[in-house]
């Protein structure tokens, strides 16, 4: 953090030194190139780890007996909570106002293969189609399985994971690049930012059905422990510095899913569940740790081939 402040200390010294006469040439701008492990309640390791939980691979539903060669394929959405502007201010050491309002769904294909011994294994795709100049590249894995299953319950158990990261012009959009204007660009952006924010976690959930509204209905409630690995690597150029540092946090997160799902055909059911994590986040060191959770809303229609 220190080496950080001191690198934007001596930006603001060498804007001071432009903008007061003292240097009549071209100067080159200052190269921000370290490497900064974050604490875990930093704000900007509090925007990457909201923004991975927005899509943590939960299982929506108790993991059943299955077959050896079954499949079944699924489409999941989910909401993404808009920010306001305080709980945006996550860039420099949560100086920055950043542009993280870029969409208020996300969505990726599911495919559920049975395994022998009522083992299930899960794959989760999000296509990299490109939204308001950001684009995810993220590859999900599960492994599930029922733990015990009786007449009035079932409890599962499910490891699950991700690899990749998204990728856009997250901390100079392409609408503020280039102006004039303080209040629109008060940081000097010369041009759109080719960010990336790698989103690896492993997780395990364990989750339970109670059997009390028949077959066709079930509700559900599962927890879960992740260990996330984060990492954001800047690429933006700024008036007077080119930041190309690489920001590191890694930490566990927990997180509570409670859902309902509804076998709407033989072969169709949808699945719905509410999930919320705590993140805890220190905006103003005199007022210490402080939790800005997730909550949002998710849901899955899924089609059991065979």
């Amino acid at each position: 953090m220190m080496n950080r402040m001191l690198n934007l200390v001596g930006c603001c010294v060498a804007l001071t030194t432009i903008l007061s006469g003292g240097l009549s040439a071209q100067v080159d701008p200052i190269l921000l190139d370290g490497v900064e492990n974050l604490a875990f309640d930093r704000p900007e390791s509090w925007a990457m780890k909201y923004f991975t939980s927005v899509s943590l691979f939960s299982g929506l539903g108790t993991p059943r007996s299955t077959q050896a060669g079954s499949v079944e394929l699924a489409f999941e959405g989910g909401t993404v909570p808009n920010l306001g502007a305080e709980k945006r201010r996550v860039g420099f050491v949560g100086s920055k106002v950043e542009d993280l309002n870029r969409t208020n769904l996300f969505g990726r294909f599911r495919a559920t293969f049975g395994l022998p011994r009522d083992f299930s294994f899960i794959v989760g795709v999000t296509p990299p189609l490109e939204v308001d100049g950001v684009t995810p590249k993220l590859l999900n894995l599960a492994l599930a399985r029922p733990l015990l299953d009786t007449d009035g319950w079932r409890l599962g158990a499910r490891l699950h994971g991700q690899l990749g990261s998204i990728e856009g012009d997250l901390t100079c959009p392409e609408d503020v690049a280039g102006s004039v204007d303080p209040q629109v660009n008060p940081q000097g952006c010369l041009e759109a930012s080719n960010d990336e924010s790698t989103q690896n976690y492993i997780g395990l959930e364990i989750s339970a059905t109670p059997k009390i509204w028949g077959e066709r209905w079930e509700p559900h409630v599962a927890v879960s422990a992740n260990y996330m690995d984060l990492e954001f690597q800047v690429r933006a150029t700024y008036s007077v510095f080119d930041d190309q540092e690489r920001l590191l946090a890694d930490g566990v997160t927990y997180a509570l899913t409670v859902g309902l799902s509804y076998q709407l055909r033989e072969k169709i059911e949808v699945r719905s569940a509410i999930f919320y994590t705590p993140l805890d986040v220190v905006r103003d060191p005199l007022r210490g740790s402080q939790n800005d959770e997730l909550i949002n809303a998710r849901v899955i229609l899924a089609y059991s081939v065979k």
